[in-house]
């Protein structure tokens, strides 16, 4: 059996024997199955995805439930540090806060996969992002671990040769932070002394903060036949898979990088301006004498033009979960707030501070 074969199925094995294994440390008692030992690796619905990898669905692997053990042991404790390097973690998120322990549903290839089953996903807590990414129109197949937690090498699986990777991107990544910037890598190598010599490795790089991150070719352009998403949505946009036009395809994490902020400036730029107009608006109705349905009208329209700026900036994607979508707001923003200004222009100017109640 080729490394590419024994590697997945002994990683899908893996996530199988986490039920036994992953929530020890919490002391929830989980049922395991009966027997791990010889079970003969099938996997229902998708055998066109195996087929795909050349790898032949009823193959039996021969492991100990010691072996099986350790394999998920290691799966499992990789995800955790990890988690618990990120800002959920420092918010009290752990692993049961997501996934479900008591149960393991069906026996199709994602329920192994995503062992134990979620119980609650990215979407229960971060509902200004879900809202706005319901509006996308280029990833509408496409949900949040999509980008925000690929399959990816462990750090000593790591290769530059793309070949490999492809064969050891087998594991979520639970880091959740995509850093946008055009040289920052989630891999870094290392010199370190191992039986006296001095030898080159990978570790995950770290942010200003010390956190792990997903950068912006394993969001976007990552070679991972592996992952589903990828798999899915015609090779993402990675130039080994991908089945995207031409112009759609990323060679570098500089190309990626400079079609981010072709959507990212402008959103930034334009929160800039309403941020500023309503600031100005609100100062300038201190001085200017207007009706009471003229304030009213001013207000109102502050109102509407400021619960958009709350939403881009509480989105915090500037437009990449939803672009089209998010630049029709902020126009609509842009409105609002030139009909305020519209009003006050027509008022009359106060040298000193108007009562509002008047």
């Amino acid at each position: 059996m080729s490394t590419l074969k024994t590697t997945i199925l002994l990683s899908a094995l893996a996530c199988l024997a986490m039920s036994s294994t992953a929530f020890a440390q919490d002391n929830v008692p989980v049922k395991a199955p009966e027997s791990l030992k010889n079970v003969p690796f099938k996997i229902e619905g998708v055998e066109g995805f195996l087929h795909s990898l050349r790898i032949d669905p009823r193959t039996e692997i021969k492991l100990s439930k010691k072996e099986l053990r350790s394999l998920a042991e290691s799966n499992y404790n990789d995800k955790t540090a990890q988690h618990f390097m990120s800002v959920h973690a420092r918010h009290g998120v752990g692993c049961l806060s997501c996934h479900d322990q008591s149960e393991v549903k069906g026996t199709a290839w994602m329920a192994y996969v995503s062992n134990p089953p979620m119980k609650q996903d990215c979407k229960t807590c971060h509902t200004v992002q879900a809202d706005v990414f319901k509006h996308t129109d280029t990833h509408s197949n496409l949900d949040c671990i999509a980008c925000h937690m690929p399959n990816m090498p462990k750090p000593a699986e790591y290769s530059e040769d793309q070949a490999k990777v492809a064969g050891t991107a087998l594991y979520r990544a639970h880091m959740y932070k995509i850093n946008p910037s055009p040289d920052k890598t989630s891999y870094v190598k290392k010199e370190v002394k191992v039986d006296g010599k001095i030898v080159s490795q990978y570790e995950l790089a770290k942010d200003e903060k010390g956190r792990d991150f997903v950068d912006l070719m394993w969001s976007c352009a990552r070679n991972a036949p592996a992952d589903w998403t990828v798999f899915e949505g015609k090779g993402c946009h990675s130039q080994y898979t991908s089945k995207l036009e031409e112009g759609l395809v990323y060679k570098d994490q500089k190309q990626v990088y400079g079609e981010l902020v072709k959507w990212q400036n402008p959103i930034k730029e334009g929160y800039k301006e309403i941020r500023g107009a309503t600031e100005r608006i609100n100062k300038l109705l201190e001085v200017t004498r207007l009706d009471r349905d003229q304030r009213t009208q001013v207000l109102s329209y502050v109102d509407l033009a400021t619960q958009i700026a709350d939403m881009i900036e509480k989105d915090g994607s500037w437009g990449a979960h939803a672009h089209n979508y998010m630049t029709q707001r902020l126009a609509a923003a842009q409105n609002y707030v030139r009909k305020a200004q519209e009003i006050l222009d027509a008022g009359k100017f106060s040298k000193t501070a108007v009562d509002p109640l008047k």
